[in-house]
């Protein structure tokens, strides 16, 4: 998921409107200043955004209980006009990842534990010992790697969020699938963001304690800071009535030039029962409200902020928070730092002052959560808006600008250059061949066979028009005409039916020979029509994101058949990674077998 798609519809709207860049001094006490409110309502509207919750928290002695929170709500929370609140619950996505983080560090300094084991745990201790399910395709990475390693993203696997689903074996299942992921750098040498890292974290209690995840974070996190709006189940955030929509562009596709439909995606995009394996990694439900408390407890080097209790051991918080992998090996500004990440953390120097943060995006949400150590502030932003990133961002950047009394920088000029960059690139797509090469196989041939890899699933690739009875059904279904209607059918294409987490179908357009561009498509049509919400309403996201496929023949028994996707399918990440290259089976980064 990409953070820089912004609003290209209101972009030359958005050229009439001027965001202050000289403010007049900031009212005495005050955290969110009425300069800043201006320049938040300024942002929204520029940007046609729905909606934005402001938490800033600060230790001061002079203030009740010692610390203050102020909350700034913006725009809407919810499709019917439900305005924005404190209490507005969001998906916070990858901010997820630091209640992980913790929790690996809390089962570390468990004595009890240690005792009943007969041994200790440590951050260097490795995965393989404490979780029978474990294995990796790389056979160093698969005995090598440590708790340490899989919380700084350091273990040489790329994302593979593809392969993303919830299985009916849980995470013990997800664990046991990863052994058939190809990795994509050296065992570390190099970060690489992965989100299956943190979801295998997330089965230690169950292994070690026999206590869910959701229950352990529940019960030593949740209650104690009394995060009463936090939860993971989506059926209790629906129920209560406080779950911010997220929004999404409709039928977006920067390719094209189509900028698509503000639409809410309802409903969440997870529905219950599907959100146990994205726990871990992204499975946090909660407010600015809750937040609040969260960073402050952190900035007061884990005890709680009004009462002083140790929630977390100072050391557990300096230790997560403590940079091991480099990320971003030079600054992307001059007022920036190198990144380095910890563990659920990046930490760099903004302006000389130490930031340690983390940002999250869920399909209709973008949040950003930091605090700044050194100068016992905290900064939460949260945005119902997939493409909120850069918004929040340049909110968050103004509100420390005016409290630490920092050089004002405009943000939001540097990151809408980033997005006219970004929306330009989009656009220039290697065109197809003319006249293309016809495939060694035909169409029919294609789409007359199965294939499958073991982590990935199957797929079933449907030609269009369709030519049998399955394929009439799939590309009559309400999705499927959609897809079509956003794509150029006088290419031969193929729809290919694929639940995942971030995807429900595949569009295969020919290019040339046995390649084809590969389009990964979510939509949301047959939940809302199987709960009732009816059609017209649904989105399809992901018309834009295009990869590579090569239908790999191997003709007359001199090779195995199948489809390797590549083109940055398996999202690697990392300046020392690498992609496999060439043709056939061994160019794959994912392989998916003819079954």
């Amino acid at each position: 998921m990409v953070d820089v798609l912004f609003l290209l519809a209101l972009i030359t709207q958005a050229s009439a409107l001027q965001v202050p860049l000289t403010l007049p001094p900031q009212s005495t006490g005050s955290l969110i200043s009425g300069n800043t409110d201006r320049y938040v309502k300024t942002l929204l509207q520029k940007w046609g955004s729905p909606g934005l919750s402001v938490a800033v928290v600060r230790k001061d002695d002079t203030a009740p209980n010692g610390w203050r929170h102020e909350f700034g709500s913006y725009g809407i929370a919810q499709a019917d006009g439900a305005p924005m609140t404190p209490d507005s619950v969001f998906a916070i996505a990858s901010n997820s990842k630091l209640f992980l983080a913790v929790s690996v560090g809390l089962l570390i300094s468990n004595k009890t534990l240690a005792r009943e084991r007969g041994e200790e745990i440590g951050w260097s201790t490795k995965i393989r010992d404490l979780v029978p399910e474990w294995g990796l395709m790389d056979e160093e990475m698969d005995r090598g790697v440590s708790l340490q390693d899989m919380l700084s993203h350091r273990t040489g696997m790329p994302r593979h969020d593809f392969s993303g689903i919830q299985r009916k074996g849980g995470v013990s299942e997800m664990i046991s699938s990863l052994r058939y992921l190809r990795p994509s750098a050296d065992f570390r040498e190099t970060f690489q963001y992965n989100n299956l890292m943190y979801e295998t974290l997330s089965y230690l209690p169950e292994v070690l304690l026999n206590q869910t995840y959701e229950a352990y974070i529940e019960e030593h996190l949740f209650k104690p800071l009394n995060m009463t709006a936090s939860t993971f189940s989506v059926a209790e955030a629906e129920a209560r009535g406080t779950l911010a929509d997220g929004f999404q562009r409709d039928a977006q596709d920067f390719t094209k030039g189509k900028n698509g439909t503000l639409k809410a995606t309802v409903p969440y995009f997870q529905r219950p029962g599907e959100e146990r394996t994205w726990a871990g990694a992204g499975g946090v439900l909660t407010s600015a409200r809750d937040l609040a408390v969260w960073v402050s407890m952190l900035s007061n080097k884990g005890r709680h902020p009004y009462t002083n209790e140790t929630i977390i051991p100072e050391e557990i918080v300096e230790h997560v928070a403590y940079g091991r992998s480099v990320s971003h090996g030079k600054p992307e500004f001059p007022e920036l730092s190198p990144k380095v990440y910890g563990a659920g953390q990046w930490r760099y120097s903004y302006q000389g002052h130490d930031i340690i943060e983390h940002g999250g995006n869920n399909p209709g949400y973008k949040t950003q959560v930091a605090r700044f150590p050194d100068d016992n502030l905290g900064i939460i932003t949260l945005s119902n808006d997939a493409n909120g990133g850069f918004l929040l961002e340049a909110v968050k950047f103004r509100i420390a600008d005016e409290i630490l009394g920092l050089e004002l920088l405009d943000w939001n000029d540097r990151y809408e250059k980033q997005y006219n960059e970004y929306v330009t690139k989009a656009q220039r797509l290697t065109p197809r061949p003319s006249p293309p090469k016809a495939p060694s196989g035909s169409f029919t041939q294609l789409a007359s066979s199965s294939y499958r890899h073991p982590t990935y699933g199957l797929l079933q690739p449907c030609l269009v028009p369709a030519t049998n009875t399955h394929c009439a059904d799939v590309l009559a279904s309400h999705p499927v005409q959609r897809i079509l209607a956003h794509s150029d059918l006088s290419i031969p294409t193929l729809i290919v039916p694929w639940k995942r987490t971030f995807a429900t179908h595949l569009r295969l357009a020919h290019f040339s020979e046995n390649l084809f561009n590969v389009t990964v498509v979510w939509s949301n049509a047959e939940v809302r029509e199987k709960e009732g919400f009816g059609r017209g309403g649904d989105v399809v996201i992901g018309l834009d994101e295009h990869f590579e496929v090569e239908w790999v023949r191997g003709e007359e028994g001199e090779g195995e058949e199948g489809l390797a996707f590549k083109g940055g399918f398996w999202g690697k990440e990392g300046l020392d990674s690498r992609s496999p290259g060439g043709i056939g089976k061994g160019s794959a980064e994912v392989w998916f077998g003819k079954v």
